[in-house]
Order: structure tokens, then C-alpha cells, then sequence
């Protein structure tokens, strides 16, 4: 009788325990076969890669659609950006839509809620690091290390110097998959794309005269 009730006791509360893993994302990746960018010690960067050519995909398509030109694209995208004149709903892909869905997975990579300036990036992940162990351009480079050792990385600090950076970011994928993490999922992360944007924002698909020079 006891070995019964035992049994009716564990099955009950089996039945009324609730699984709090959440469920992974499943997504098809389209773009498994291209070499990897990213070499972060003891980090698995397959699904930085592909939200970084999610988003460069998007970034191309929206900015200089039928003639990529990428220095340019950075360059206008970066700006405006920066300046919140993004159109994002007229910008973001399907497919991106997913990716930041999957990189929502780890809540270690984002903060609770925007900072002071506008970012949902957490500074202390692992990425930041090795990020600002790779930039190719030095002072940069320089800059960005530092104020993560020290802590005080944030967009006050960096942002007019990365509009002044964007030449490069072609040809840099840590800083290109930063910007892509900063400006592009961190910008959509509490956008309900189901609804209609507040405003409707005009996007210049004009050069600056001030953007995109390696001074």
C-alpha cells in the first residue's frame, strides 16, 4: 500500500512539474559552408557568423542594392544608426528576424534593458574581449582594449570614433560582427515587427561628408 502511494505521489508530481528550459531556437542556417571569421578561445562563434552575414546580407540589399558597395553601405548605415534614422522594419530581413530570436538565447549577451546611451549589449561578455582583442585598425584597436580592461566601454565613448571608422569594417569581421550586434540586433531587440512603426522614419542614402574617413 505504501510502495502505491509512493508511486501516486512521484507520478503526480512529475505531471504537475514544469519544464523551465527554454526551448532552443531551431532555425535553418544559410550559411553553414562559409569559412569561419571568428576565432574567440573557447567560444563557439558558428551563430555570431551567421548573424554577422545575416546582417551584412541585409545591410547590402537595403543601402546599395544591385551594386554592393560595402565601405559605403557601413558608412551610411553606422551614421544613422548612431542617430537612431534607421528604417528597421523596411531593413530587417525574415531571416535576421530569426537569428536574433536564436541569439536572444544567450542572456548573457544582452542587457536587461537599454543603457544610458542607447545599448543592449553587454559589454562583459566574452565576445567584447575578443573583439577588442582583433580590431585591425590600431589605435582603434588601442582605444576599444583599454576601455574594456578598464571597464568602461560604451557607446559615449566610442561612437563617433567607430562613424569615423567604417572604411575598414569591410574588411574587419570582429568589428563588422560588434557593429552588426550593437546597431543592428541590439537595435530590433524590443521591436515588435508585427505592428506598424511609430513614425515613418526617411532614410539619406547619401554619403556624409564627415563619415567613413580613417582619420
Amino acid at each position: 500500500m505504501k510502495l502505491r502511494l509512493t508511486l501516486l505521489a512521484l507520478c503526480i508530481c512529475l505531471l504537475n512539474c514544469k519544464d523551465d528550459t527554454p526551448k532552443k531556437i531551431d532555425f535553418e542556417y544559410k550559411y553553414p559552408s562559409v569559412e569561419n571569421i571568428l576565432d574567440c578561445e573557447g567560444m563557439d562563434t558558428d551563430l555570431l557568423r551567421e548573424a554577422f552575414y545575416a546582417f551584412e546580407d541585409d545591410l547590402i540589399k537595403f543601402y546599395t542594392p544591385g551594386n554592393p558597395v560595402y565601405s559605403r553601405a557601413y558608412s551610411l548605415f553606422v551614421s544613422q544608426a548612431s542617430n537612431n534614422r534607421v528604417d528597421y522594419h523596411k531593413m530587417v530581413s525574415e531571416h535576421s528576424k530569426k537569428v536574433l530570436e536564436a541569439l536572444k538565447q544567450d542572456e548573457t549577451l544582452w542587457r536587461p534593458a537599454v543603457d544610458a546611451f542607447g545599448s543592449r549589449l553587454n559589454y562583459n561578455h566574452p565576445f567584447i574581449k575578443c573583439v577588442a582583442e582583433n580590431i585591425k585598425d590600431e589605435p582603434l584597436q588601442k582605444t576599444f582594449n583599454a576601455l574594456v580592461q578598464t571597464n568602461s566601454l560604451s557607446l559615449r565613448m566610442v561612437g563617433e570614433e567607430l562613424k569615423r571608422k567604417t572604411f575598414g569594417m569591410k574588411d574587419d569581421k570582429y568589428l563588422a560582427t560588434y557593429i552588426a550586434l550593437e546597431y543592428f540586433y541590439g537595435k530590433i531587440f524590443d521591436i515588435d515587427f508585427s505592428k506598424a512603426p511609430e513614425k515613418t522614419i526617411e532614410v539619406n542614402k547619401e554619403h556624409s561628408s564627415h563619415d567613413g574617413h580613417n582619420h
